[in-house]
């Protein structure tokens, strides 16, 4: 099987980091594979902020504390929607969806863990994030190194999800 697919195949969301850092290399890869993602129109709707300071990732943990995700991972990456950049708040929602799953991939082949967390406008949070007056909440990534292996997840049969016609 060629690489991209083992990766899509391979992937998980881990929610149970090392105390290992994310160098500023691979995170500068990690950005820029969300970065290059499509999105209508070439719009790039969206905007990455890094929290890496232990102050703001604490704070961060208080704000979203699902699984203790953001307090055990040495990066989080916060995904905001920047609507004066975008033209179409569905197929900005689709582009940033595409970032995020690109973001993913590369954390994976990296040998890294992330889990897309689904916080969305979250007022409090987009205050931490310094979100700008036209940017909103799209998701909160953590990114580490993996300390969990977590089993694949099931998945339906193609013949249970696909139609010819």
């Amino acid at each position: 099987m060629n690489e991209i697919l083992e990766a899509i195949r391979t992937r998980r969301s881990i929610r149970r980091f090392s105390p290992a850092e994310v160098t500023e290399d691979e995170l500068r890869l990690i950005l820029d594979a969300g970065r290059w993602a499509p999105s209508g129109k070439n719009t790039q709707p969206w905007r990455f902020v890094v929290v890496r300071s232990a102050d703001k990732r604490s704070a961060l943990a208080q704000l979203a504390p699902q699984d203790r995700m953001i307090e055990t991972a040495p990066v989080t990456i916060g995904v905001l929607y920047d609507r004066d950049a975008g033209y179409d708040p569905l197929k900005d929602a689709h582009g940033i969806g595409a970032a995020i799953e690109n973001i993913l991939l590369a954390v994976h082949s990296l040998g890294l863990g992330a889990c897309w967390m689904g916080k969305a406008r979250v007022p409090e949070i987009e205050a931490l994030l310094e979100a700008g007056s036209t940017e909103e909440l799209a998701a909160l990534i953590p990114v580490g190194h993996p300390g969990e292996q977590p089993a694949p997840p099931p998945r339906r049969e193609l013949s249970e999800i696909v139609r010819y016609i």
